[in-house]
């Protein structure tokens, strides 16, 4: 298995230790009845076995509102990271049990089998330091899984957050790190980096392709859905069953997480959906989505490579038109997906370089002028998959 480790967005190369802990999601599978709250660690990774490691060696609790476990009224028949919580209405003086949610501390395995690499998305020299999931998620679409299972956090010099004095506003794998600078007194958050543990499925992948830009549902005075199994019957051919990323933008072009938009769903298990009641004061805008798929989604009619370009020049462009152009009986009109990779065979997604386009509709380009510290574009090569009447025509 490839673990997929980015350098570039810390500019540290070097292999840290495996030894790191990480924290989980919250979970919040119990809820309070007439005779209190169980938030067990066995029922927890009965249902959420992948989520949750076997040992864990801290956990946390906090009512649903936010109230930390020590400042509650309630006392606990069971707390604590080997068994979970357990809280009895019946062992309560003056009051029930609030509703609960958990969150665990693991080391080892679970942390380190698939991570992506630090990202420092933001600095203290404003409110605070965010290094936020969707913010992360926007900017790096392929490079983190939208449903992490766990985050670590380190200030930028390697310090571990648990190490850090900083009072710390979040710090879950479903949202991300937030520290802000008007709760530390007379000083200042530190400077902190990030990194997500993502399901395994995501690093096993070292190849991937991209479907076309699809939209199967226009905005409706409902809201707009493109869930993964309607995109398949709409779609037949083109859509994977079992997709590793998604990323969602509105028709007009304009990303999901720029919108305001409040997201139902927007995962691979379900797909994409905004529902116009969960808004504030609008309504939905008009999305459509590409998904990431597995290297067997794309076998069925593959076109051979094409190296058209390089990147001495302005960054390394393989449209689609181009190609087309160039090679008319090579590459069909209407491909279902694309892959792409370097000449030297890194596929494109590992080599930490953002791509302008890299859809299966429109082609592949990098733009040296938009990659980070200076650096130049990857020489790419790329090859579509086509409709099978287009192999066996």
């Amino acid at each position: 298995m490839a673990l997929f480790i980015s350098a570039r967005r810390t500019g540290v190369g070097l292999p840290d230790q495996i030894g790191r802990s990480c924290q989980t999601t919250w979970f919040d599978d119990g809820d309070v009845s007439s005779e209190g709250d169980s938030e067990l660690l066995t029922d927890l990774r009965r249902k959420h076995s992948t989520r949750i490691c076997s040992n864990p060696v801290d956990m946390e609790a906090r009512t649903v509102s936010g109230i930390k476990s020590q400042h509650s009224r309630n006392s606990f028949h069971t707390f604590s990271a080997s068994e979970g919580l357990l809280c009895l209405n019946s062992e309560q003086k003056l009051s029930h049990c609030e509703d609960y949610k958990v969150k665990f501390t693991c080391t080892g395995n679970f942390c380190s089998e698939c991570r992506t690499g630090w990202f420092d998305h933001d600095d203290p020299t404003g409110n605070g330091d965010y290094e936020v999931l969707g913010d992360l998620l926007s900017i790096y679409p392929r490079d983190i899984c939208p449903q992490p299972i766990a985050i670590e956090v380190q200030t930028v010099s390697g310090e571990p957050a648990s190490n850090a004095s900083d009072n710390v506003l979040i710090y879950d794998a479903t949202y991300g790190f937030a520290c802000v600078n008007a709760d530390q007194g007379r000083r200042t958050c530190e400077d902190y980096k990030v990194r997500f543990t993502c399901p395994k499925e995501f690093c096993q992948v070292s190849e991937q392709c991209r479907t076309q830009w699809l939209s199967g549902d226009n905005a409706t005075d409902e809201g707009d859905v493109e869930s993964i199994l309607q995109l398949m019957k709409t779609f037949p051919g083109q859509v994977c069953g079992n997709p590793i990323s998604i990323e969602a933008k509105t028709t007009s072009g304009i990303s999901a997480r720029h919108t305001g938009d409040t997201f139902l769903s927007y995962d691979v298990n379900f797909g994409f959906a905004c529902i116009n009641e969960k808004q504030k004061s609008k309504q939905c805008e008009d999305y459509q989505v590409i998904l990431t798929c597995p290297s067997d989604f794309c076998q069925g009619c593959r076109t051979r490579w094409f190296d058209m370009d390089n990147p001495t020049g302005r960054g390394d462009y393989e449209t689609l038109l181009q190609l087309q152009m160039l090679y008319p009986s090579q590459v069909c009109s209407q491909p279902v997906a694309i892959e792409a990779m370097t000449v030297s065979g890194v596929p494109a997604h590992k080599t930490g370089d953002f791509f302008q386009i890299y859809d299966a509709t429109h082609g592949f380009a990098c733009i040296t002028a938009e990659q980070p510290a200076g650096t130049r574009c990857q020489d790419y090569k790329v090859r579509f998959t086509c409709p099978l009447t287009f192999c066996f025509a």
